[in-house]
């Protein structure tokens, strides 16, 4: 009995775990998404007016849901404003 107890504690804490590691690594990655769309944005002189305010747009909206903890959100924001900046 005392087994079972400890190796349902130890997969809880596992789960536990895997649930916190997985929301850090979208918080970290937010970031760095941040800092390539400025990069490329700073560097991109064939971008339309139109073109820099959506992408703008989405990088700001990316930006306010990762500083309120919407990591999930906030990464497929800022793969957006990427993937117009890579078309």
């Amino acid at each position: 009995m005392k087994n079972k107890l400890l190796n349902i504690l130890k997969n809880l804490i596992i789960l536990i775990f895997l649930f916190f590691a997985s929301d850090i690594s979208f918080a970290g990655s937010c970031p760095v998404l941040i800092q390539k769309i400025d990069q490329i944005l700073s560097e991109s002189k064939q971008i339309s007016k139109e073109q820099f305010t959506e992408i703008k747009q989405l990088r700001d909206q990316g930006q306010k849901a990762h500083n309120s903890g919407e990591h999930k959100e906030s990464e497929d924001l800022l793969n957006q404003a990427l993937k117009l900046l890579e078309s």
